[in-house]
């Protein structure tokens, strides 16, 4: 715990590779931060198209283009920063070799500069509530809860991948198809009344389900998110942390030797 709260006087640092992972993005791009809006739009179009029009998967009578948004908001996240963080390491061995400072402010400032790109998609999100007429009940405030436990998953599974992918770089050239697989895994595309029940009880041990699920009950169906699902989400996503920044943290002074 004292560990976690002296990254408090880190902060400065994790402002600053924050903002250069993100110029660093756009840098000698044409469009610029206009693929911020480009991406999630596009996103949006090809699932509307795709599972609506010509699958005809359904809704939950929520508009496709919401509900498909309303998932890929906490999705996104989730799988940009696992792309984005893993190789946070490897990607900088000078920083890691060269100079002093707590090794897991590379990965959170990956993760932070993902959250860049949410906060952009969430304006879109709520221009589109506000065109579908949608009614925005109090129970939006588990958003706030929601997102803290996404970010939480997020990050205590990207300090233990990262950490293996010090010792094996196989682990960030398949996180692209790990995230790709687990998506069809997560009630994204689909409602999760498809889920067969027979397999409920596996399938809910996703921490994503109750994530999007959650989302998408507290923005779009304006009621409660299923407690059940959320309170596993978040056992499962605090477990994962406490073992991926125990993990990160045993093997931290080795990384310089290894990278």
């Amino acid at each position: 715990m004292k560990q976690l709260l002296k990254l408090i006087s880190y902060r400065e640092l994790i402002y600053l590779f924050t903002v250069r992972r993100v110029k660093s993005r756009f840098k000698q791009s044409a469009l610029g931060m206009t693929w911020l809006i480009l991406h999630p739009v596009a996103n949006v179009f090809v699932l509307t198209i795709v599972f609506s029009y010509i699958a005809k998967t359904p809704s939950e009578g929520i508009p496709y283009p919401l509900f498909s948004f309303g998932a890929l908001l906490p999705w996104v996240f989730f799988s940009s920063s696992i792309t984005s963080g893993i190789p946070s390491l490897t990607n900088n061995p000078n920083l890691v070799t060269k100079i002093y400072f707590p090794r897991e402010i590379l990965p959170i400032s990956a993760i932070i500069s993902v959250s860049f790109d949410t906060i952009i998609s969430a304006f879109i999100f709520v221009g589109m509530l506000l065109f579908y007429k949608v009614k925005i009940t109090l129970y939006a405030v588990f958003v706030i809860p929601i997102v803290i436990i996404a970010f939480i998953f997020s990050l205590g599974l990207v300090l233990l991948l990262a950490t293996i992918n010090v010792w094996y770089r196989d682990v960030a050239q398949a996180s692209s198809i790990m995230t790709q697989f687990w998506m069809y895994l997560t009630p994204v595309i689909y409602p999760l009344s498809l889920v067969p029940e027979k397999i409920m009880p596996f399938y809910i041990l996703n921490p994503m389900v109750g994530i999007v699920e959650g989302f998408r009950c507290a923005l779009l169906k304006g009621i409660m998110p299923d407690m059940t699902l959320l309170g596993i989400s978040a056992c499962i996503s605090f477990i994962t942390f406490i073992v991926g920044y125990l993990v990160f943290k045993s093997k931290e002074f080795d990384f310089a030797d290894v990278i």
